[in-house]
């Protein structure tokens, strides 16, 4: 394998608009990522991950560009952005911006361009088709709801849009606009970045057989992945992508897609893939309050051991795979896995424990670190995100009540992991002097960065031990590079694997559930690296693992 920088990268997911305020006005900014970068530092991350930024009209809070060569005013301005990579390189810090090339805002020049003349050479950078018959081409149903193609005034035609209707997907069969996007991509790059993490890539071939499908749902729509997602040619655009640009600058690419054939890996990770990594998204559809697995805690981490274990024995002879439990799309981590009444510190520390020793690429997304939780409304007025609403009503259709699809969304709604950034328990948790731009949970009086940064025990503190940990020069090429080995897999509830070099031999025990487990051990043990308790309780063959118990030993 030829090693590359970013493969001993810990990764630090930012969303701006929450993380920190620095000019009152209540949206989080560029300057305050600048203000916040010691604390990054010493939590010990070397790669930022920011989420859009880009000049944007904000349909989908900054995934709908309409400039990609400029900086929403919300954020900042380029200046600023040139002085985030200058004082994030003084700090050995590399900064990934989001790529956003499935789609454009509909303000972006080219949309506007297109919808002014629907012969020209900007109608053929999106997908425009003719309706038939005063209906859309086809009935294929938007990712967020709703119908995925829009009519285009006075016309019978219309363009598709897989996301919001004012994200217009690109046509990626179109060279010229193809060109259009390298040259952009590069610009970036120039700038000094450390690459992308490349959003919705996984769309931009869409199979343009455009038939209708039978409906899945009572609105006559239907979910048409196998049309739109990975479909067959796309390595052809993904590979003429990573030549003309993250190629030539040896950037950290990560691809938002999911790639559930084990043997298409190779055409996406490794030495001959086009991005340096992609998403294991493999436990992102579970929660702990769904009615499948509420009363069966034991039996949904069984079932997320297996798939996490499948995942990363298929992905190990192709690359790695980049490894999270929180993002900007989901609700928080400590809600979705660990029941109510058992959220705290042996419990938020097992999650973190377990995700980030397995081979591949440690996520962080801002707040994780801390214990930041799902803030429930009690009214759907309560939420801003369009994507929401539609969730909302696609609910409202298939019959529940009103009080029954708030419970729904208060369940699975991605905004929960976009409330402001708990900085400290002073007046806006430290975030903003001003008005914030949405409601701050109102837990941040005891869950904040400033309560735990100075004391042994908090989440903060682990979080810091788990990346010390992960980057220390003794133990970082097992964790890098060995072998990964499921252990353990007979015991219910613990998700325990090894990784294992020419060297080291090193086991990742982690207790899921709330209640003691005896495992017997009959290795000799050479070392304890890390422990979420201060104890072990074991003798000659048994560790008796506490509730919540997370333990790393390294094995003689």
């Amino acid at each position: 394998m030829i090693k590359k920088w970013w493969q001993d990268s810990i990764v630090y997911q930012i969303y701006p608009k929450s993380f920190q305020d620095s000019n009152g006005d209540g949206i989080g900014d560029i300057k305050g990522i600048i203000n916040r970068l010691d604390y990054l530092k010493d939590l010990g991350i070397n790669v930022i991950w920011i989420c859009p930024i880009y000049k944007s009209p904000m349909v989908d809070h900054g995934y709908d560009i309409s400039d990609y060569y400029d900086i929403d005013p919300s954020f900042g301005n380029m200046k600023d952005m040139e002085l985030l990579l200058k004082e994030s390189e003084k700090r050995g810090i590399k900064i990934l911006m989001d790529l956003v090339i499935n789609h454009t805002s509909d303000k972006h020049i080219w949309f506007e361009k297109a919808m002014e003349d629907l012969d020209s050479k900007y109608a053929d950078y999106y997908i425009i088709k003719q309706g038939k018959a005063d209906t859309p081409p086809n009935n294929w149903r938007s990712i967020f709801g709703g119908s995925a193609w829009e009519k285009i005034a006075d016309t019978n035609k219309y363009y598709l849009h897989l996301f919001t209707k004012g994200q217009p997907d690109l046509n990626w069969e179109n060279k010229e606009m193809r060109n259009e996007l390298y040259k952009m991509v590069n610009y970036w790059l120039e700038k000094g970045l450390g690459g992308f993490r490349v959003d919705a890539i996984a769309h931009i071939k869409k199979d343009f057989s455009y038939i209708n499908l039978p409906s899945d749902g009572p609105d006559g729509l239907v979910d048409a992945w196998e049309y739109y997602r990975n479909a067959k040619g796309i390595e052809v655009f993904l590979d003429e992508l990573k030549e003309r640009t993250f190629k030539i600058y040896d950037s950290m690419t990560v691809g938002e897609t999911d790639v559930k054939e084990s043997d298409r890996l190779v055409d996406f990770i490794g030495e001959n893939g086009c991005f340096s990594t992609v998403f294991d998204f493999c436990h992102v559809t579970y929660h702990i309050n769904d009615d499948e697995w509420k009363n069966n805690p034991i039996e949904m981490v069984n079932e997320i051991r297996d798939k996490l274990f499948e995942k990363q024995l298929n992905s190990i002879e192709y690359g790695f795979l980049s490894n999270f439990i929180e993002n900007h799309d989901l609700p928080r981590s400590t809600n979705r896995f660990i029941p109510e009444n058992e959220i705290g510190f042996y419990s938020e520390s097992m999650l973190a424990t377990v995700y980030f020793f397995l081979r591949g690429i440690p996520f962080i997304y801002q707040g994780q670190e801390i214990g930041m939780m799902d803030f429930p409304k009690k009214s759907i007025d309560e939420f801003l995100d369009l994507a929401t609403y539609q969730n909302y009503k696609a609910y409202l259709g298939k019959g529940f009540t009103e009080d029954e699809a708030l419970k729904k969304i208060n369940i699975e709604c991605r905004e929960h992991s976009r409330t402001p950034f708990q900085w400290s328990h002073d007046k806006n948790s430290g975030f903003t002097t001003g008005t914030p731009w949405f409601e701050i949970n109102p837990n941040y009086k005891y869950i904040n960065m400033k309560d735990q940064e100075d004391k042994e025990y908090s989440l903060l503190t682990y979080y810091k031990r788990l990346v010390k940990l992960r980057k220390s020069e003794e133990y970082k090429e097992v964790f890098i590079y060995g072998d990964f080995i499921p252990i353990f897999k007979e015991y219910d509830g613990i998700i325990a694997y090894e990784r294992k070099d020419d060297k080291q031999r090193i086991l990742i025990i982690n207790n899921c559930v709330n209640k003691t487990s005896t495992i017997e051990i009959k290795e000799n043990i050479k070392k304890t690296l890390l422990n979420n308790y201060e104890e072990i309780l074991l003798d000659k063959e048994n560790i008796k693992l506490l509730p919540y118990q997370s333990i790393v030993l390294e094995i003689n």
